[in-house]
């Protein structure tokens, strides 16, 4: 008899336990990708981005025919969870926030100081994760989430949601992750920064007709926990010298007025040494940096060829911490190496921004150029160049 009992508990247990009762099939779930925050007349304005991840899976050898949808939702509200209950107005399936994989912030949002509103939402809900791309924009975030990349590959193969590759390629611009933003908006001795998108579109063409592809428009800039202004790409040109994670970098080489040479340098090392005379402080920049030669389009000497790469670059350097400085951002965060080094000097020669730069504090640059790689014509120009021959028919 107790045997029979205990078999008819087992099998009560066995039904009651086995089984999900709360789960969910895949295809009744929308899939938030991206999301992207404005502020406009007091209200809170949520992008978001629904992508069918269907057509993320490839099959090999097999082309796509259409181009991949994406679902763009817009909702707004007096706070962020307004604005979020509004898109939940109109959503026919459940949302699930688990593969957001990028943040947008819009100018507005950012001069408004309201991001740090975003922020606050963000280090409270568990669903988004700290490893998200972030970037910002003057442009419609709703024409940012709509723009797909090429051969109709799904938009995650965007810069958007994929930057690390690109930035392998040509390194300006580093892509930043919400935790690095994060762990570096509050530190007073550093400068951190958002990416800024837009929207180029007439460089390519599909089938005659132009498509547009999201570009780097330069940088945003925070200091002091706060938005301090943009820096165009063509402010930039000395960030990747001084950065630890820069890959691979173009650089044209003029003589005279005309093109010398084009290398591709690579995997730059700096050391920044700081240094403080009468309360004023200077910074001594050693760096190290590979070069190959891509293109050489005049007869020069090894000596000649590094010598014009060695001073470029130190002009780049200059040109940017100039542009950094007239706007009161340490650009390269040098302050932060003196804070590392001497915080108490720190702290005595900041002022009430933190700021301790003055117009000279770059003092000086030694760059060491090692020429690597000087390709099939051992640093002669190509008779095809000097003949001026077409290389490619």
């Amino acid at each position: 008899m107790k045997g029979v009992k205990l078999t008819g508990i087992l099998i009560v247990l066995l039904v009651i336990t086995t089984g999900c009762w709360n789960m969910k099939e895949i295809q009744n779930i929308s899939y938030v990708t991206a999301i992207g925050f404005d502020y406009d007349d007091g209200k809170y304005i949520v992008y978001l981005q629904l992508i069918d991840f269907s057509s993320v899976a490839k099959l090999e050898g097999q082309q796509k025919a259409k181009e991949a949808p994406v679902w763009v939702g817009k909702g707004t509200g007096a706070s962020f969870t307004e604005a979020v209950n509004h898109l939940y107005e109109t959503s026919q399936q459940r949302v699930f926030w688990g593969h957001v994989s990028a943040l947008v912030f819009s100018e507005p949002i950012l001069k408004q100081n309201k991001f740090q509103d975003v922020m606050d939402l963000l280090n409270r809900y568990r669903e988004i994760r700290y490893l998200v791309w972030v970037f910002s924009t003057k442009e419609s975030i709703e024409n940012i989430f709509n723009s797909t990349p090429f051969f109709n590959e799904s938009p995650m193969m965007s810069i958007l949601h994929s930057p690390e590759e690109p930035y392998r390629q040509r390194s300006i611009i580093p892509p930043i992750r919400l935790y690095q933003f994060v762990m570096t908006l509050k530190e007073a001795a550093r400068m951190t920064y958002l990416p800024s998108l837009r929207i180029e579109k007439n460089q390519w063409e599909v089938s005659r007709k132009t498509h547009p592809f999201l570009e780097y428009a330069g940088i945003t800039v925070f200091w002091n926990n706060r938005y301090h202004g943009e820096l165009d790409p063509d402010d930039l040109h000395g960030l990747p010298w001084l950065h630890k994670k820069t890959v691979r970098v173009p650089l044209s080489l003029e003589r005279g007025k005309s093109l010398a040479a084009v290398l591709v340098m690579e995997k730059p090392k700096v050391r920044i040494r700081p240094s403080v005379q009468d309360l004023r402080v200077y910074f001594d920049v050693e760096l190290t940096v590979k070069a190959g030669i891509n293109e050489l389009h005049q007869e020069m000497s090894e000596k000649e060829l590094i010598d014009l790469a060695e001073r470029k670059i130190e002009e780049q350097i200059r040109h940017t911490y100039r542009k950094g400085f007239e706007r009161k951002v340490d650009v390269y965060s040098l302050g932060e190496s003196l804070f590392r080094r001497y915080p108490t000097v720190w702290h005595r020669i900041e002022d009430e921004n933190h700021f301790v730069l003055h117009e000279d504090s770059l003092r000086n640059i030694r760059i060491h150029v090692q020429l690597t790689n000087t390709g099939r014509y051992k640093l002669k120009p190509s008779q095809a160049l000097m003949l001026k021959i077409p290389i490619f028919k």
